[in-house]
């Protein structure tokens, strides 16, 4: 009997816990409805190809959030914390990343054209066939990343970390 008791108690436990991560609802409407969710818990959200064109998203919390296919172009998402998010084939032309946590991020075959990722996080990211042309990726760590075939004519890397980087060529920056 207090076996049982002792499972059921974990697993509300765990329900409760998992339910806390998840995005916040009233953000996730505020998002969609008015495209402006500055500070937002947005932590897993299901945002399966919206268009959030122009959307304030900065600094809203975006861990593991699934954006794929999603139009962001011109968005802020200014020291956003978008770790381990799914953004294949998203679009972000110019969007604003400045400062943005994007560690072990999916960014397949993104168009990141003219973006400005100063300062941001990509430790680790796949950037693997992403369009990159244009954009500002000053001071930004790209260690580890993946930018296998990646597009980066005009991208502008004054100052970024890019050890053990994958490059579009295929090499490994040292």
């Amino acid at each position: 009997m207090k076996r049982s008791t002792l499972l059921l108690s974990t697993a509300v436990m765990l329900t409760l816990a998992t339910t806390a991560l998840a995005e916040n609802p009233e953000h996730l409407q505020r998002l969609i409805d008015k495209r402006d969710c500055e500070g937002c818990s947005l932590t897993e959200a299901k945002l399966y190809s919206y268009d959030l064109e122009g959307a304030n998203l900065k600094g809203a919390n975006l861990t593991s959030a699934v954006l794929q296919g999603s139009i962001l172009d011109y968005a802020n998402l200014t020291n956003g914390v978008l770790e381990k998010a799914n953004l294949a084939l998203v679009k972000l032309r110019e969007a604003n990343l400045q400062g943005a946590n994007l560690q072990g991020a999916y960014l397949y075959g993104a168009n990141l054209q003219r973006a400005n990722l100063t300062g941001a996080n990509l430790q680790g990211a796949v950037l693997e066939g992403a369009d990159l042309r244009g954009a500002n990726l000053s001071q930004t760590n790209l260690q580890k990343a993946n930018l296998l075939k990646a597009k980066m004519s005009g991208a502008v890397l004054d100052g970024a970390l890019l050890k053990g980087a994958r490059m579009p060529n295929g090499a490994e920056a040292k």
